[in-house]
């Protein structure tokens, strides 16, 4: 029977939002009933996303759905995550939040990728008791979803659909059905689907998710790079038929996005079917013989869990001897189920780093650049929950790589504040009209602040110049070195890189530093041993500059005709 008490509303048919999808969505409006985020990608950001993110609130409901709440990890609750997820949660008011039954990771490494928990009466009582720590402080249930896994643990005691469900009875959350992980899982494993279903509180079913895969024979991978297949839209029709209701429905696809029609044609799909639930075909016969289980065997959580990260931060590197702790499939050996989560780790982790450094790439030739790539994922762990952190590691790494030069460690630092300052938060930008009323001399007092996204950088090479041509797309030769400066900021979420003359970066350096207008001219004249006044002659120029392009701040509150500050 239905929950009727249940908390989360009943919306309808949705879509995952993403961003190929965004120009189109804002155009037009189409008829979607609501859309779902990828809490992460909006949580640690005050760009261009979040305020699109705001732009389409107005107009759709919206459901956040997470992929690092981490659930099960043995590490304490992440502090930082929750209250940038409470943030995200007051910006977004969303119809309802989940993540997974899964965790990320352990002894304060993230592995971003949604791992495998053993089913025992140590990792159920442990989940219980996290999930209510959550939910008290957020003030409200969350769903988890149940996962897509390659490996099953031989420690493990309670069947999936039984362990999820008494998670739920036992700690009042709620689900997210995934209907195609019911079918990757069953497939992987050699289980019943329908007898997983049928195991199910689908009473606690908030929301329900579709989505393709790529089968490869002896195993599935849940990718979300391709069309709901029949037996999938059998399971889902058995689903909606068996819970007696039209359970919130959405379509994801996260790789290969298509063009809008393609999505939208899927998602008309699953309406199709959930009008047609009670005709719903065979379902798919997945179980098998499953090799006997060794009893006896036990195994605390946390050991269960740092085992099973060491083998995947180490890849090839060491035998983690995976068949005494991974069940044995047919023609899926524990070594080939384990190294599905070692290459996903390396994957995500390359992917994410490449895409920040187009020009690196350009410079040091295809060969070079994925080589460096490969050491640095194997080398430089990750920790943040942000995966979009991770790529800010590499010019570091870069620079005691052997394949570090000074010129390409410095095109990566360029490179590193070009994607990095998409996402700080923003300040608004110092206008003339802030000034009204002031004279020379109270500017001369004031204290200048930078806008958030904004850095200062100095090159002993002509970076700037060599990121220019290659964006144009010429072939620039190898710089010789040359002494540059270059300021990287944010503007209307624009991130812009402006040249600048060594005293006019020296300048900015001090007064970024809090030293007021005067007294910085005063101090780099000295140093300098200019003439008097050289500087002060260049300041309206620069000022000008300055203003024109976005980089000073101004805070609403400084309404008095300068108090000697500025911020």
């Amino acid at each position: 029977m239905p929950d009727t008490l249940s908390p989360f509303p009943d919306l309808g048919f949705g879509l995952g939002l993403r961003i190929p999808h965004y120009a189109h969505i804002l155009a037009h409006t189409p008829q979607v009933d609501w859309f779902e985020i990828i809490s992460e990608n909006f949580m640690d950001t005050d760009g261009r996303a979040k305020r699109n993110l705001a732009r389409i609130r107005d107009h759709y409901p919206i459901a956040m759905h997470g992929v690092a709440l981490s659930i099960g990890t043995v590490d304490p609750l992440d502090s930082e995550y929750l209250r940038k997820l409470k943030g995200l949660i007051d910006f977004a008011s969303p119809a309802w939040i989940s993540d997974h039954l899964c965790w990320t990771g352990v002894a304060h490494r993230n592995l971003h990728d949604l791992l495998p928990v053993p089913y025992t009466e140590e990792a159920l009582r442990h989940i219980v008791a996290r999930i209510k720590q959550v939910q008290d402080y957020l003030g409200r249930p969350i769903a988890l979803e149940n996962p897509s896994t390659y490996l099953e643990f031989k420690h493990s005691t309670i069947p999936e659909a039984e362990f999820i469900a008494a998670m739920a009875r036992e700690s009042g959350c709620h689900l997210l059905l995934d209907v195609n992980n019911v079918y990757v899982t069953c497939y992987n494993h050699r289980l019943d689907a329908k007898a997983y279903i049928d195991a199910l509180p689908l009473d606690k079913v908030a929301q329900i998710h579709l989505s393709g895969h790529r089968n490869y024979g002896t195993h599935i991978i849940d990718t979300h790079d391709d069309h709901v297949v029949d037996e999938v839209w059998a399971l889902y029709k058995y689903v909606i038929h068996t819970a007696g209701r039209t359970i919130n429905t959405m379509v994801e696809w996260d790789d290969n996005v298509p063009q809008w029609d393609v999505l939208y044609a899927e998602l008309d799909k699953a309406k199709a079917a959930a009008a047609d639930a009670p005709h719903y075909a065979p379902l798919p016969e997945l179980a098998g013989a499953r090799a006997r289980r060794v009893n006896g065997i036990a195994e605390p959580l946390d050991e269960s869990q740092l085992r099973m990260q060491e083998a995947i931060l180490v890849g090839a590197k060491i035998d983690s001897k995976p068949d005494t702790w991974i069940h044995a499939k047919k023609q899926f050996a524990p070594a080939e189920q384990l190294a599905v989560y070692v290459n996903a780790y390396r994957y995500r982790l390359h992917e994410a780093t490449v895409d920040d450094y187009p020009v690196l790439k350009h410079f040091l030739g295809d060969d070079a650049f994925e080589g460096l790539i490969t050491d640095f994922v194997n080398s430089v762990e990750s920790a943040h929950f942000n995966i979009g952190r991770y790529a800010a590691h590499l010019p570091g790494y870069l620079a005691r790589h052997s394949s570090g030069d000074p010129f390409a460690c410095e095109l990566a630092t360029l490179e590193k504040s070009v994607s990095q300052l998409l996402d700080p938060q923003e300040t608004i930008a110092l206008e003339p009209a802030h000034l009204e009323g002031m004279t020379p001399d109270d500017l001369l007092q004031c204290v200048l602040r930078p806008r958030t996204a904004l850095r200062l950088l100095a090159f002993d090479f002509p970076v700037n110049d060599y990121f220019l041509a290659v964006q144009e797309g010429q072939f620039p030769p190898p710089p010789t070195p040359e002494r540059t400066f270059v300021a990287v900021f944010r503007h209307e979420d624009v991130v812009w890189r402006m040249a600048l003359g060594e005293n006019e970066y020296l300048l900015l350096e001090k007064l970024f530093d809090g030293t007021p207008v005067g007294a910085a001219l005063d101090e780099l004249q000295a140093e300098l041993e200019l003439p008097e006044d050289e500087l002060g002659s260049q300041l309206a120029h620069w000022f000008s500059r300055w203003m024109r392009n976005g980089l000073l701040a101004w805070r609403e509150y400084t309404r008095e005709p300068c108090t000697r500050n500025i911020a």
